[in-house]
């Protein structure tokens, strides 16, 4: 396998990655959280699935609520992240909280969870249609009836016609430079950070890669009807708005599996 083709598995291993995305924290998280309950009911102690939960910002809130939640990730480094948070500032909320490492394409539970989430762009990653497909019947399966899903993508439409191509920013010492472009149905960042060295060398560089197949609307709907999920709410921005297509910076899709 190309190493192009599994880009997420060196990304999502560093801190830089955890850096570029610092902005998106637990305000940020709390918003979905109460857009996602605010359109569904749950009992408590039903059981959550965070799909590519990263390092936990979004599993804390829904245990602190009162759910069981069960976060998964490909990525060690972000799963020791939330283990070790787990010890320090979740220790409250352990026993309602598990963090395990596992692919997306194969969640491997069957009729077991009341809500799963995929929060934050964190689908398309894979170079196949197929394998992308995968992780919607992962979902479906894990689902109990009646369950309920929500996926929070990028709107492409929106980013087709506003896509920045490229942004400089400095941060804790270092220089980040983001290149976007946009090419066969996927949009590409390229991710170059500048830092010091500690012992007065030149200053090296890392470069790092984002690749995300771009779906719209109606192809998620396709997956979802495909694999037994029934789309019940869109909206446009974690405030609840309505979803535009031309308008609407994200596509945020609550469904359900009949």
């Amino acid at each position: 396998m190309k190493e192009a083709d599994t880009w997420y598995k060196s990304w999502f291993n560093t801190q830089d990655y955890l850096d570029l995305y610092k902005h998106r924290d637990t305000n940020d998280a709390r918003k979905i959280v109460t857009l996602i309950l605010r359109h569904i009911t749950l009992r408590k102690e039903s059981r959550i699935l965070d799909l590519a939960c990263g390092n936990g910002r979004h599993s804390i809130l829904f245990a602190r609520r009162g759910f069981f939640v069960h976060g998964i990730d490909l990525s060690r480094f972000l799963i020791d992240q939330a283990n070790t948070r787990l010890k320090d500032e979740y220790q409250a909320q352990s026993r309602r909280l598990k963090f395990e490492i596992k692919d997306m394409r194969d969640i491997g539970h069957k009729n077991e969870f009341d809500l799963v989430v995929n929060i934050f762009t964190s689908f398309g990653y894979f170079e196949k249609d197929t394998d992308n497909e995968n992780v919607i019947k992962s979902v479906s399966d894990a689902l109990k009836p009646g369950g309920y899903f929500l996926l929070d993508f990028l709107n492409t439409r929106y980013l087709l016609k506003s896509i920045v191509p490229f942004n400089i920013k400095k941060y804790n010492g270092k220089v980040i430079i983001q290149i976007r472009n946009i090419k066969d149905s996927f949009v590409f960042k390229d991710i170059l950070i500048l830092k010091n060295d500690a012992e007065g060398k030149p200053p090296h560089c890392d470069h790092y890669v984002e690749r995300i197949r771009l779906y719209t609307h109606e192809d998620f709907e396709r997956m979802f009807v495909k694999y037994n999920l029934r789309i019940k709410n869109v909206f446009g921005d974690y405030k609840g708005t309505s979803f535009n297509e031309n308008r609407s910076g994200r596509l945020i899709l609550l469904a359900q599996k009949f």
